[in-house]
């Protein structure tokens, strides 16, 4: 089968094409013939950075495809069903899915949008249920409301009945309103850490490498939760709850996977798709050139 990956980092011209053995699903495990790939900034951030491999890294965390092969143990797929997966090595024609990490692609979902959702849409869901764990009426204030992981997390925060303040560009400023946000606030007309000083009961900051944590602290109320990307907590004396947005296994990633899907099937979730790209060397290369730049939109590789 054919797979996109690399043996040396740096640019987006080290991918190539290999042909490698298609592997053989687990007990536990189901194989997925690839139909959708969502491309992250993990991803662009591990190309970049090292030096050469021995073998080829086959990178990818996000596939939409159909079933062809289940596990000894595997009850809940079956073979020709439509999946969603957040996986390992999932630049390539077929993947192996954990069934603890899959669910079933409603139908009314496009495999593009649904490939837009996985790794964004687990951040999300994760950081607004179980990080900050947010509850209705409170003031929820999300920082990088525009991007992939801030737009979902408005939208989840909504539809808990919270009141969402977006912080973003002010060119993103009716999307984010239609998203659910009440009120906007753009970082680049006026002091976000000014405007809205102890008002939020949460803070949740989905910017890139968790930028401004003193102004989370400003912003947060007394007491209050800051959810952030970043890796380290802020030095304070204001009584806040500081939590850092991270992996786990408390929430696995097949229940947020199952409610963001469920959001978007019942019309509550949208993601923005801003470029698909063919399934090739091409796609691949094109799509990690698009995330070294200010994009706007998820990026999706499509069979």
């Amino acid at each position: 089968m054919k797979a996109y990956g690399y043996v040396k980092h740096g640019s987006p011209d080290v991918f190539q094409e290999y042909e490698i053995d298609k592997p053989t699903p687990a007990p536990d495990q189901v194989l997925v013939q690839t139909i959708a790939v969502g491309l992250n900034n993990r991803e662009r951030s591990e190309r970049a950075t090292g030096g050469s491999l021995g073998s080829p890294l086959i990178p990818g965390r996000d596939v939409v495809g159909e079933v062809t092969e289940i596990g000894s143990r595997v009850s809940d797929f079956g073979v020709g069903e439509l999946v969603m997966t957040h996986t390992e090595r999932g630049y390539a024609e077929y993947v192996l899915a954990d069934v603890d990490a899959t669910v079933h692609v409603p139908g009314g979902i496009t495999p593009t949008r649904a490939a837009g959702i996985i790794t964004p849409g687990l951040t999300a869901y994760k950081a607004v249920k179980y990080f900050a764990n947010v509850q209705p009426d409170q003031t929820v204030i999300v920082k990088g409301a525009s991007g992939g992981v801030g737009s979902l997390s408005v939208q989840i925060a909504t539809d808990l009945g919270a009141n969402v303040i977006g912080i973003a560009s002010s060119h993103n400023e009716d999307f984010v309103k239609s998203i659910g946000a009440t009120q906007f606030v753009a970082y680049d007309q006026s002091d976000p850490a000014t405007v809205l000083a102890d008002q939020g009961d949460v803070v949740i900051n989905s910017a890139m490498n968790g930028a401004g944590t003193d102004d989370d602290v400003k912003m947060v109320k007394p007491n209050g939760t800051i959810a952030s990307v970043a890796h380290n907590s802020p030095m304070t004396d204001k009584p806040i709850k500081f939590v850092h947005i991270h992996p786990t296994n408390a929430m696995t990633d097949r229940e947020a996977l199952k409610a963001v899907v469920d959001l978007m099937r019942d019309g509550k979730l949208t993601v923005n798709i801003g470029y698909t790209l063919p399934f090739n060397r091409d796609g691949f290369v094109k799509g990690h050139q698009l995330l070294e730049e200010k994009h706007d939109g998820r990026v999706i590789i499509v069979k």
